[in-house]
């Protein structure tokens, strides 16, 4: 088989970074906290993978800020688990970045992680 260029893979992700973009539409908000939320996709085995990044506001390029990594329940997603748990108010207050993967529905049908499996 072979491997698509990182060319090709980078074109794809940035379609896909569009289209989910015009999915969202105006009416997607990021969840509460002083900094930005941003977006990214990676690409995993099992197909691309979504993940929002917090960065408390006033972080310096260059700057080490410890990482947090928030996996969200089943049926959520990164947003709504980010509004719930509130610690993008945390992050902003004590500086440190928060990463929020989303689990696929086409790698779990509810949106589960499988912390569960060795």
């Amino acid at each position: 088989m072979k491997l698509p260029s990182w060319t090709a893979l980078l074109g794809r992700q940035a379609a896909l970074l569009r289209s989910a973009g015009a999915a969202l539409g105006t009416r997607y908000r990021p969840p509460p906290g002083d900094g930005q939320w941003l977006m990214g996709l990676v690409m995993a085995a099992d197909g691309p993978r979504r993940y929002y990044l917090f960065r408390p506001a006033g972080v310096r390029f260059g700057e080490r800020l410890p990482l947090l990594v928030m996996l969200h329940g089943c049926h959520q997603d990164a947003r709504t688990f980010a509004a719930s748990t509130r610690m993008n108010r945390i992050a902003a207050r004590e500086r440190f970045l928060v990463l929020y993967p989303e689990q696929t529905r086409l790698a779990h049908a509810q949106g589960c992680w499988h912390w569960f499996d060795t």
